[in-house]
């Protein structure tokens, strides 16, 4: 704080509270946008406020009062506590130092919160605080606000007991542009459970026809650098995930027309190693027990012998387990059970 009112930018008030004076800072505003001139008082930051010589100063140190009841620590200007902006400054300075590359948060923290967080983190330390700031949309439930009054607010916990899968969650939040407003909806969690589904068929087809075989160093995959394109374009991951599936459908184009070799089968599951090593997508079927893979085997044992009954019994013994077992012309696939 010494630092602060030795360059002028910090003032103690009548009431003891400590603001930062916003017009000493030069590119206050800058993120937001902000014309100085045209700062109103935030419902937000009111509780903040007492006798200011700008309405938009903002405190960083709120003077005790009775309302704050047993919350306060005592201070070279008396008792009081931090004001709700620096906490996120003092963390971040403390923990990761002067400069942060990203700092993420969401639309409404834009101001007065990201603003307030530069000005003093830079007037304390005279270096650029944060080099890129990521900015996301609100989320919306089947067309929403998210809140607990309208019955849609949900926990992964929620999800999970609703038969959901983990990676079937994290597939339906990262599928749209961070920017925009991503509706959650119970049908994109089954259009998230599709597209997965369509990404481990296609790496089990890709699995078998590699073999052992090496990977062919002269094949190189059509969308290869266009995935990663995409996401340099402010993390457009829709794009991104539109050339994967271009991918998807080119080469089971060619699998289908045993267009497709093994050396090249082979180098498609290294540029899938490539891409999930940003999209942590991994299979179910590395989740499963070991009693259900050994149902499974010994269910592929029945029909391969033409013993419908017992393959019946153990696909409802594999469902009883809470998978699902579909029979397909690449063999038998697991798939989570929905309750």
């Amino acid at each position: 704080m010494g630092n602060f009112s030795k360059r002028d930018y910090a003032y103690q008030a009548e009431d003891r509270s400590i603001y930062f004076r916003i017009n000493r800072f030069a590119d206050y505003g800058h993120l937001a946008h902000l014309n100085l001139e045209e700062l109103r008082p935030s419902g937000r930051v009111r509780s903040d406020e007492y006798e200011k010589e700008s309405i938009g100063d903002f405190a960083l140190w709120k003077a005790w009062d009775e309302e704050d009841g047993d919350v306060g620590w005592e201070s070279p200007w008396g008792r009081g506590r931090p004001g709700w902006h620096i906490e996120c400054s003092a963390m971040a300075t403390r923990l990761l130092g002067p400069e942060i590359d990203i700092h993420c948060g969401g639309v409404d923290n834009i101001f007065p919160h990201h603003e307030a967080e530069i000005a003093q983190s830079e007037s304390c330390t005279g270096q650029q605080f944060v080099r890129y700031w990521l900015h996301s949309a609100h989320l919306l439930v089947e067309g929403q606000k998210m809140s607990k009054s309208l019955g849609n607010f949900y926990t992964l916990r929620d999800l999970l007991n609703k038969g959901f899968t983990g990676r079937e969650v994290r597939y339906a939040l990262i599928r749209v542009n961070y920017r925009l407003q991503l509706n959650f909806t119970f049908d994109g969690m089954n259009e998230a459970r599709q597209s997965l589904l369509r990404i481990d068929e296609w790496i089990g087809r890709l699995r078998e026809l590699a073999g052992n075989s090496q990977a062919d160093q002269h094949y190189e995959p059509a969308q290869s650098d266009r995935f990663f394109a995409a996401l340099d374009d402010d993390l457009n991951i829709s794009a991104a995930l539109a050339e994967l599936f271009e991918q998807i459908r080119a080469t089971n184009r060619a699998m289908d027309n045993e267009k497709l070799a093994a050396g090249e089968a082979s180098a498609l599951l290294r540029w899938w190693e490539e891409i999930n090593h940003v999209l942590q997508l991994q299979s179910e079927e590395e989740n499963v027990s070991a009693g259900v893979l050994a149902l499974r085997e010994k269910r592929a044992a029945a029909r391969a012998a033409k013993d419908w009954s017992s393959s019946d019994a153990i696909r409802k013994q594999i469902e009883d387990l809470g998978w699902i077992v579909k029979d397909t012309k690449d063999g038998q696939k697991l798939t989570k059970k929905v309750p």
